[in-house]
């Protein structure tokens, strides 16, 4: 390939390098914890990062009969300080976010629930609402016969002709 080409194709790395480490570094430190961060520390390891992993690239390159130089290695030695840096940053600003608002007299927090036995069986349930639920009163209306739970007076009201 041209020198022209590669050092266009390394730019683009580098542009696209820096929105991968941002990515990496907001999945894996916690968006919340970037947010609180001072710009400075994100824009400093960023760049370091996007800046270490074209220079590795750049040297792979240049060295691709021999695959690793030491010079590489010192580029991934420096990606890795950079890696345990943005750790450390990240770690400090989650030991000193601020803290929550919450008062504690939230209206929607835990509330207390009545807890019930489970059933045995279906038959069981039943037996035992029909067995602990009280009669129906019998109530008897003239010329009607016998009626469960139904009021004299509401029987002769929907029984009345119209």
């Amino acid at each position: 390939m041209s020198d022209r080409l590669i050092r266009t194709l390394l730019a683009l790395e580098f542009l696209v390098a820096i929105e991968v480490w941002l990515t990496f570094w907001s999945e894996v430190g916690g968006q919340n914890d970037l947010d609180l961060m001072f710009w400075g520390w994100k824009f400093g390891l960023i760049l370091a990062a996007a800046g270490l992993t074209v220079g590795l690239t750049a040297e792979l390159l240049s060295a691709a009969p021999r695959r690793f130089s030491r010079r590489a290695g010192i580029y991934t030695a420096g990606l890795i300080l950079v890696m345990l840096a943005a750790g450390a940053v990240t770690y400090n600003t989650w030991l000193n976010e601020p803290q929550d608002d919450d008062s504690g007299d939230d209206s929607n927090a835990v509330q207390a629930t009545r807890l019930y036995r489970p059933e045995a069986s279906p038959r069981e349930a039943r037996r035992r609402h029909i067995s602990s639920s009280p009669a129906p009163a019998k109530t008897k209306v003239a010329g009607s016969g016998v009626k469960t739970g139904v009021a004299a007076s509401e029987l002769a009201t929907s029984q009345a002709p119209s």
